[in-house]
């Protein structure tokens, strides 16, 4: 693959420091939200029904849980492969739990900062990456989050509810389906338009953000070129959001909950699409609001669903949150949670 040669020159990537105020605000809004939904599921019936939890589904829901992130790793590695970029299993899963982590601490994947910054920053044993293939490569991961959820969330909704779908989450897997369209379209056209809008001008700047627009392009595309790979990372996809729902029915099954997969896969996921852009570090309240009124919706056996919310989160993003801040520090990469200067491509 032919690039232009990198420039010498640096961008300052936004604070990402981890500050006692931010750390009080999470934990604010994490006792908030507990509390909140403590009191909503008739505070000590739900304390009761969490105290009466078979662990060893909570087990199950652990490891099911973890081993998402197994292949969440896996999944980046063959991303950064099809731009040409050999990195071990090792150091992609332990970047993105680290950028997960930054992620929990603030909205808005602010983690993938972090992912790319740490990729360009040359070790002893990988050359820098270029930043149009790291942004290349996480925005592969998002379409193809994106794409799994709603196929997998849309078949199983449009089969229990059918015309009862009711309209906001129509909205939301039909918000969902067109930026995947028009992601699509933009890929196909990019190279014309690149190739008009450089004619347009001759300014260095402007042919400079061009060549950085054509590397970026050219990433988003080698997936294609290497369908074997583009095979894997669709059935990784649909596993790691299969995980979710998984993790979800072994939490009811904690409570004594004999509710259909089917159902619990529609919740899980339509909660996955809600959640792709958190507004509150780590979805907390946004998750567990949408969570409570789509179980609402459904056909479930009688059951504390406070109780039951609580204790998926607690799997999924309070205990994911200490082993994701364990395996960053550990990993040395609790240094890049400052703001830094990275070498721009």
């Amino acid at each position: 693959m032919n690039q232009p040669p990198e420039a010498s020159t640096t961008f300052s990537l936004p604070s990402i420091q981890l500050t006692w105020w931010r750390i009080l605000l999470l934990v604010g809004l994490g006792l908030l939200t507990i509390g909140a939904l403590i009191v909503f599921g008739g505070g000590r019936t739900a304390l009761t029904a969490l105290s009466t939890v078979d662990l060893r589904w909570i087990g199950i829901g652990m490891v099911i849980h973890y081993s998402g992130f197994v292949v969440r790793g896996l999944r980046w590695q063959q991303l950064l492969q099809a731009s040409g970029h050999r990195l071990s299993w090792r150091y992609v899963t332990a970047l993105l739990l680290s950028g997960w982590f930054v992620s929990a601490l603030l909205p808005a994947r602010a983690g993938d900062l972090l992912r790319i910054a740490m990729l360009r920053s040359p070790t002893a044993n990988q050359r820098p990456i270029p930043i149009a293939d790291s942004i290349g490569s996480i925005i592969m991961e998002r379409a193809l989050d994106m794409l799994a959820l709603v196929v997998l969330g849309a078949t199983v909704g449009f089969t229990l509810l059918r015309t009862a779908m009711p309209g906001w989450i129509l909205a939301a897997y039909g918000g969902a389906l067109f930026l995947l369209g028009v992601a699509g379209v933009a890929i196909l056209v990019a190279p014309s338009l690149l190739h008009w809008l450089r004619r347009q001008s001759q300014k260095p700047l402007w042919q400079k953000s061009l060549d950085l627009a054509e590397q970026l392009v050219q990433s988003l595309r080698a997936l294609g070129r290497s369908p074997t790979i583009a095979l894997l990372v669709l059935g990784e996809s649909f596993y790691i959001w299969l995980c979710d729902a998984l993790l979800m029915g072994s939490v009811l099954a904690a409570m004594g909950v004999d509710a259909p997969l089917p159902a619990i896969t529609f919740v899980a996921l339509t909660v996955d699409i809600f959640a792709a852009i958190p507004l509150t570090p780590g979805g907390i309240g946004q998750i567990e609001g949408v969570t409570i009124a789509l179980l609402s919706l459904l056909p479930l056996p009688v059951f504390n669903v406070a109780a039951a919310v609580l204790l998926n989160r607690a799997i999924s993003y309070w205990s994911f949150l200490l082993v994701s801040g364990v395996v960053t520090f550990a990993a040395g990469m609790g240094r890049l949670m400052v703001g830094i200067k990275v070498p721009e491509s």
